[in-house]
């Protein structure tokens, strides 16, 4: 059932120790994600399982190499929003090359081999240009549909913008596509990852505005 909150949702870095929650949080909120469904199998609960490992090392990456932060509403954390800095969403080849086995590590093979594709084709459709890499960002099903997912997204944006920087992100749900381009993103390429159409999208720097108030 969704929820109103009474008060306006906070956000605040996560800490290492913290990051195993983000990572629950995350494989729940995106477990039926079509791109989701075809990397890590049709059983949802298994599916669920398995994305939890995969955000696992996925947020340590995100969070040694940028920042990962949660979105709190009445002491409860109800969104979680990654942000890599430039250059670091492209390691060198001995860090990739951990990254990957942590990737699939106690996946089976042949979805080990789907997250490779998966991974390949975002990493060939990444702007060659200086970006800031956001993402994933999700929140809670039982509390969408009330401007938190969007006060994440400013947040991130309005630091960006007094920074002078670019980012860019990637969707595989067109209802995304329609609420980023709210914020100023653009699709700079379309492609089909696996079978699952994406959407890579960009956001050049914007003079930065007022603070985002009430839930957007």
């Amino acid at each position: 059932m969704p929820h109103t909150p009474t008060t306006p949702p906070t956000l605040h870095p996560l800490a290492p120790h913290e990051l195993p929650a983000a990572a629950v949080l995350l494989a729940e909120a995106m477990r039926d994600n079509p791109l989701h469904l075809r990397v890590f199998g049709v059983d949802p609960a298994r599916r669920e399982q398995r994305l939890q490992r995969f955000f696992g090392s996925l947020m340590r990456f995100v969070h040694a190499n940028g920042a990962v932060y949660a979105a709190t509403v009445d002491g409860k954390t109800v969104g979680v929003f990654g942000m890599i800095e430039p250059g670091r969403c492209r390691p060198a080849w001995p860090e990739r090359l951990r990254l990957a086995a942590a990737f699939a590590a106690r996946q089976p093979p042949a979805c080990a081999w789907r997250i490779g594709r998966w991974l390949a084709a975002w990493k060939r459709n990444d702007p060659p240009q200086p970006h800031w890499h956001l993402g994933p960002l999700a929140v809670r099903p039982d509390w969408r549909r009330r401007g938190i997912g969007r006060r994440m997204m400013l947040h991130g944006c309005q630091r960006l913008d007094a920074l002078g920087a670019t980012s860019c992100l990637e969707t595989d749900l067109p209802i995304n596509v329609a609420f980023y381009e709210t914020l100023g993103f653009t699709v700079h390429r379309h492609d089909t990852v696996l079978d699952v159409p994406n959407w890579f999208m960009s956001r050049p720097p914007q003079p930065p505005g007022p603070p985002p108030t009430g839930y957007g």
